[in-house]
This record gives C-alpha cells, sequence and structure tokens, in this order.
C-alpha cells in the first residue's frame, strides 16, 4: 500500500504520512514562517539564518533548496545587485524611471543600452554683486573609459554629454539665458545638452 501525503500550509509542501507528526515538532516546522521571511531577503546569509534559528548552515541550505529558494551564490550575486541599485547615483535612477535598462557596475558608472554612462560632479559658482552676479557651472572631465557622462545640476536636471564632447579637462558654462553666460573659455551651447536622454537611445519598455 503506498505511503500517503500529507501538505504542511506552514511550511509549504508535501510529506509522507509517516514523518508528519515528527515534523510538526521540529524547529522547522515551528520557525518555519521566520525562516522563509529570511530567506527572501538575499541579504541574509545561510550562515546568519542558522544562529538565529539554533541549526547548522548545512541544513538552512538544505532547507532553502526545499522550501524552492535559490542557492547560496545565487543569493548572493542577487544581494549584490541589489546594494548596487539602492546605491545608484541619481542619474540611473532616473533613467530607470524613464524606462531604460540599467545594468549597474557600481555607485557612478553603469550600461544603459549597451553604453558605458557615468555620473560626476558639477560644482556651482557665483560671480559678481548685484545686477551684475550670476551663477555658472564647473565641470571636469571624466577619469576612465565612458560613452555618456552626466553632471547632475542644483536644479536636478542633468547635463548629459556624449564622450566626444567631454574631451576638455575642465570647462564652464551658464545653464541658463544671461548676458553674463560665464567666463571667457566657456562652452555656452552646453545648455543645449541638459535632459538630452535621447543620447541613450530608446527605452526598453514605457514609463
Amino acid at each position: 500500500m503506498p505511503n500517503s501525503k500529507r501538505y504542511c500550509r506552514t511550511c509549504r509542501f508535501q510529506l509522507d504520512k509517516r514523518g508528519f507528526s515528527r515534523h510538526t515538532l521540529s524547529v522547522f516546522h515551528r520557525k518555519a514562517k521566520l525562516i522563509r521571511a529570511m530567506l527572501e531577503r538575499n541579504c541574509i546569509t545561510h550562515a546568519e539564518i542558522a544562529r538565529r534559528i539554533g541549526v547548522t548552515r548545512e541544513r538552512v541550505r538544505q532547507l532553502a533548496l526545499l522550501m524552492g529558494f535559490a542557492d547560496g551564490r545565487s543569493r548572493h550575486a542577487i544581494c549584490r545587485m541589489e546594494r548596487r541599485k539602492k546605491e545608484m547615483a541619481e542619474f540611473f535612477v532616473e533613467a530607470q524611471k524613464r524606462g531604460f535598462a540599467v545594468e549597474p557596475l557600481g555607485t557612478r558608472s553603469a550600461f544603459i543600452n549597451g553604453k558605458l554612462c557615468v555620473q560626476r560632479k558639477a560644482c556651482w559658482h557665483a560671480i559678481g554683486k548685484s545686477e551684475h552676479k550670476y551663477t555658472y557651472v564647473s565641470i571636469r572631465q571624466p577619469e576612465g573609459r565612458f560613452d555618456i557622462c552626466a553632471w547632475k545640476l542644483p536644479d536636478g536636471r542633468f547635463l548629459i554629454l556624449p564622450e566626444k564632447l567631454a574631451a576638455f579637462g575642465q570647462t564652464t558654462f551658464n545653464p541658463e539665458e544671461s548676458k553674463y553666460p560665464g567666463t571667457a573659455s566657456s562652452s555656452h551651447y552646453y545648455r543645449e545638452y541638459i535632459e538630452t536622454w535621447s543620447l541613450l537611445g530608446r527605452p526598453h519598455r514605457s514609463k
């Protein structure tokens, strides 16, 4: 006579009838909800879960597979990706909101539509007094290889330049229309590249 199965609603899997009673007395059954909740958070290691519930790390690994979760290496990889996304610079967060697929490489660089993009800081300066007072942006050429570079402006917008237009050591410009556009060495046409998201190509999905 085949051994019948019983479904544990707490642990969400089937066991043979003979072992079901023993299972309901186990630490795993009593703490199944806690274990599942911790396993759903990829940045909690098997060792940490084992310490919290009082079993071995190997037992946690077995339980994770039994409950349908990825193995430890896969969870660590997912954790690293989640941390990178949380630490992403504002430019990449905004790109995601606009529908672009962003693959973070670090806190200040990412691939977007096959383009290596970086975000750097823009420094603001005020010149003159009263009616002759104006502000301008000072930017430096990014170090290392890149295809697109973005500088965040104080009003929340981004200056987005392709690599061929960022071949300067340092330059300045006034992002607003003014009779005092900047210094004599300024590249005033850079204001035309504020919010030029089309340089990234087309979003992979609609907003």
